[in-house]
């Protein structure tokens, strides 16, 4: 009666990978309905500096958080494809393909990498970051073994368990609004609940 610990919000949406990747953006967009201003997009990029052991001094307060980002610049055969999530930080941008059951279609994120050298090559950005965000931890097949071998600083394959999570935790912790707090607390019990680390 007092405590409710059945009653979970993500769990009554029981949300697919299109509105688990809504509810990150909404917590990571800057100007959000959340009321925290660049907070939890703060510690976003302070929980990415943590796994790939770099440091990035940007002005977030100016970043784009863009949902289904087209590949355009790749060939016609290639521009249907759309990246869940898009950080645009203008010199640097970070791209997130959000798998938290499913495995990708064929060539899906070495098309995301050709298009995000694309980028660079004409000159829109300076650098990126490109995630595959796995529920469970499994890797990616659709990119060459090659291609991860001469780009792993440009490449991060992590899991909901080893990033959403401990970054939902920070948010958890600096929230300054009791709704928003009880919302981040039911995503993180929920992912508790759901996927569970592969150790393989």
């Amino acid at each position: 009666r007092y405590l409710s610990t059945d009653f979970n919000f993500i769990k009554i949406l029981s949300p697919d990978e299109n509105k688990i990747t809504d509810l990150i953006k909404i917590l990571l967009e800057p100007n959000g309905i959340h009321g925290q201003g660049t907070k939890f997009l703060e510690l976003f990029v302070k929980t990415l500096s943590n796994n790939i052991g770099k440091n990035f001094n940007y002005n977030l307060s100016t970043a784009k958080i863009i949902r289904e980002k087209s590949t355009d610049l790749l060939e016609k055969e290639k521009q249907n494809r759309r990246i869940d999530l898009f950080i645009d930080l203008r010199e640097f941008v970070v791209a997130i393909e959000n798998k938290p059951w499913a495995g990708e279609q064929e060539d899906q994120m070495g098309d995301y990498f050709e298009y995000l050298q694309k980028l660079i090559e004409n000159k829109h950005i300076n650098d990126f970051l490109l995630i595959y965000l796995h529920g469970t931890g499994e890797k990616p097949t659709s990119i060459k073994k090659e291609t991860i071998e001469k780009n792993q600083d440009k490449l991060l394959f992590t899991s909901y368990q080893k990033f959403l999570k401990p970054w939902l935790e920070e948010c958890y912790k600096e929230c300054e609004s009791q709704k928003v707090r009880f919302f981040v607390k039911d995503f993180i019990d929920w992912i508790d609940k759901n996927f569970k680390e592969n150790k393989e």
